[in-house]
């Protein structure tokens, strides 16, 4: 058995995914594993490695690009795919497999030819590839390679469906994976047969270090901490706490997080926007993510995710961890229901019900026996899903 591991990832700037890849490849390499970090997306400048060994090489797939006369043709080759997808695409039928396959080789043949060559040099290791566009740059690089490849989409799969490299393609093209992680049963079930059949789940470790759970008296805090986008559908948790606001008005809002793309602006933009149409701007706090941002709001009355989708949120699972109350949205994929059983360790809602997440709020912090039953709950998570049990999960996997 190969004990060598080639991580694959788009970026590394600091979001879920990839604090999730870092740290299971740290456990790896002290479990005598070779590991190294292998970025499709990313400027050496961009990377953010802090939740990564300094020990482990991170490898920018850009350093091994080269220009080719070849390259005229892919973009005229992007510009005809684009025309003929777009018909599909309106009418929201699957593209044909033949033109998604053209398509995603115009969009990403350098990032395939360098891959292609990657691999070659190093096919005794195992790839583990996470997210889009990554895994299909895997798996159409690895086709006459040697190497074991295991991909895990972070993500909703259901939403990935309807995008143009979506259930035909990954039906065809996903063939090459030996094997598939999924973060719950619910992303499992809407793959294709033929590679749900390939596939286990396994949930997100809980990061180790985290402070020890706390049990007294709580700030009047409703928290959030997450990256800032518009999946996260903060405007949604703002309406909510304008209605818990009229009957506690002690109580303020602090979102913790940070943007890293000009949509994420945008989504920023309009949260604030309706900060201010609703009357509540002196009782919201926006914060940067901080490295310390577990001890910081250890002993806030309610962790709150209003989220659209998730894959399995970090964010809900380390609030758990340290013992925080959590409220969260009963979103696709299913990661929140696979660990919060409603009412015992912690209270879901549907999703987008501003009302409803506003009531369950209101039960965390008027009910101080259910917050310390939530609370006391919550935190058997932090064994369960330990770096090291999760890790050795993902080894037998190996």
């Amino acid at each position: 058995m190969s004990k060598k591991v080639l991580m694959v990832m788009p970026v590394l700037k600091g979001g879920g995914a990839e604090r999730v890849a870092s740290i299971l490849t740290n456990e790896f390499y002290k479990n005598g594993y070779t590991c190294e970090f292998l970025l499709t997306s990313c400027k050496k400048e961009e990377v953010i490695s802090r939740d990564l060994d300094g020990k482990i090489p991170v490898i920018i797939l850009r350093d091994f690009f080269k220009k080719s006369f070849a390259d005229s043709f892919y973009k005229l080759l992007q510009i005809f795919t684009s025309v003929i997808c777009k018909p599909f695409e309106k009418a929201k039928r699957s593209v044909p497999v033949v033109f998604s396959y053209l398509s995603f080789v115009a969009n990403y043949h350098k990032e395939i030819k360098a891959l292609k060559k990657v691999l070659k040099e190093k096919e005794d290791s195992t790839v583990v590839a996470f997210l889009q566009p990554t895994i299909p740059m895997v798996l159409l690089a690895g086709r006459k390679t040697k190497n074991k490849i295991i991909v895990s989409e972070r993500g909703d799969p259901k939403r990935q469906m309807k995008h143009r490299y979506g259930y035909n393609f990954i039906k065809k093209y996903y063939e090459r994976a030996d094997k598939v992680v999924f973060q719950t049963e619910d992303a499992k079930k809407t793959y294709p047969s033929n590679i749900s059949a390939k596939g286990t789940v396994i949930f997100n470790p809980i990061k180790e270090n985290l402070p020890e759970p706390y049990k007294g008296e709580r700030n009047k805090n409703i928290t959030t901490f997450c990256r800032i986008s518009y999946q996260k559908n903060l405007p949604v948790l703002v309406k909510a706490f304008a209605d818990v606001h009229k009957n506690f008005s002690d109580y303020r809002l602090r979102i913790i997080g940070n943007t890293q793309n000009a949509d994420d602006e945008k989504a920023l933009k309009e949260t604030k926007a309706l900060i201010e149409e609703l009357n509540v701007k002196n009782f919201v706090d926006f914060e940067p993510f901080s490295l310390d941002v577990h001890n910081e709001i250890i002993k806030d009355a309610v962790y709150v995710n209003s989220s659209d989708y998730e894959g399995m949120s970090n964010a809900m699972l380390e609030a758990m961890a340290i013992g925080m109350p959590v409220v969260c949205t009963d979103c696709p994929i299913g990661g929140a229901a696979a660990v919060i059983n409603n009412g015992e360790n912690g209270l879901l809602v549907p999703v987008g019900d501003a009302e409803g997440l506003a009531e369950a709020i209101k039960k965390v912090v008027s009910d101080k026996e259910l917050s310390e039953k939530l609370s006391d709950n919550a935190q058997k998570i932090r064994e369960e899903l330990s770096l090291p049990n999760i890790a050795r999960k993902w080894m037998e996997l190996m």
